[in-house]
């Protein structure tokens, strides 16, 4: 009888447990979890008690480093994917019958969903008021694999990557060196750095740029989680920043900011893309999207 009543538990479950629970199980952090699911802490750790007390069942385990799965929990974060992937074959089936409603789900980064893709959704909703937008955010290589997965419609990333799906050149981005004072680009392998990128994409264009102009290694000073982090660290003379994105910094005045290229001239720079499956421009309301991208590239390209 318990089994019968965890089985229908499963079947009933909602969209937003599913999300919970897989990116819970994704982050094994309730801190990181709960940031990237628009929740507080509190929210999330109550919200997942009640799931535990819904199927009787302890999911997770607290450790130093965050949480651990049981088997229990395992099997549940399994689960909670067949599910949500069902929510969205339902989902990607309706929106098929028009080109003006629906939900979209957008993959992007951080750096684009913070300084460019609002003014680019705002310019859409003008004309296309009855659609509604699903946004994951992450690093490039996190946004390439919901693309693969098809779990987002259309993604926005930094980088040459490749991968089964259609892409669009919207713009490159120029790479920067940040700090309090002006730095001579020959004093950074004896000056600290601080660090703050996480994306293997970026790290391996970051160590490119390097060994052109250097031997030495870096001098990583310490590590920040976040590129706003590392920008106060800067500010307060800890160290410099090379930022991939220039839009980090071009709203602070109180750091020197100057554009990075490589030991034979040409910009330190990389490409940002639009990416999508080729099947997904067969529903009207994304490849509609698609087109509107291109017809307005003056706004999705940040400038």
């Amino acid at each position: 009888m318990e089994c019968l009543t965890q089985r229908r538990r499963l079947r009933d479950m909602d969209e937003s447990t599913c999300k919970i629970i897989l990116e819970l199980h994704r982050t094994a952090n309730i801190t990181r979890a709960a940031d990237r699911l628009a929740m507080t802490q509190p929210a999330l750790s109550k919200r997942l008690q009640a799931i535990e007390r819904d199927f009787g069942v302890r999911l997770v385990v607290r450790t130093p480093k965050g949480v651990a799965f049981t088997p229990e929990g395992e099997y549940l974060a399994r689960e909670a994917g067949k599910v949500l992937a069902h929510f969205g074959e339902i989902r990607t089936q309706l929106m098929s019958f028009g080109d003006r409603s629906g939900t979209l789900r957008l993959g992007v980064t951080n750096s684009f969903a913070r300084y460019t893709l609002p003014a680019g959704l705002k310019r859409y909703q003008a004309d296309c008021p009855d659609v509604s937008f699903d946004i994951s955010t992450g690093v490039s290589s996190e946004i390439v694999k919901l693309i693969e997965d098809g779990r987002v419609h259309v993604g926005f990333i930094y980088g040459d990557f490749d991968g089964p799906f259609e892409r669009m050149l919207i713009g490159q981005e120029q790479a920067c060196l940040v700090n309090r004072e002006p730095l001579d680009l020959a004093e950074l392998p004896t000056t600290p750095q601080i660090s703050y990128l996480s994306d293997p994409f970026a790290k391996r264009l970051l160590n490119d740029w390097w060994h052109s102009h250097f031997t030495a290694p870096m001098l990583i000073g310490m590590r920040a989680n976040h590129g706003d982090t590392c920008l106060e660290m800067i500010a307060n003379g800890l160290g410099y920043g090379i930022f991939l994105s220039p839009k980090f910094t071009g709203r602070s005045h109180r750091l020197y900011s100057t554009p990075l290229d490589y030991a034979n001239g040409s910009p330190f720079a990389r490409n940002a893309w639009m990416v999508w499956r080729s099947e997904f421009t067969q529903i009207a309301l994304i490849g509609r999207f698609i087109d509107f991208v291109r017809n307005n590239l003056d706004v999705f390209d940040g400038h």
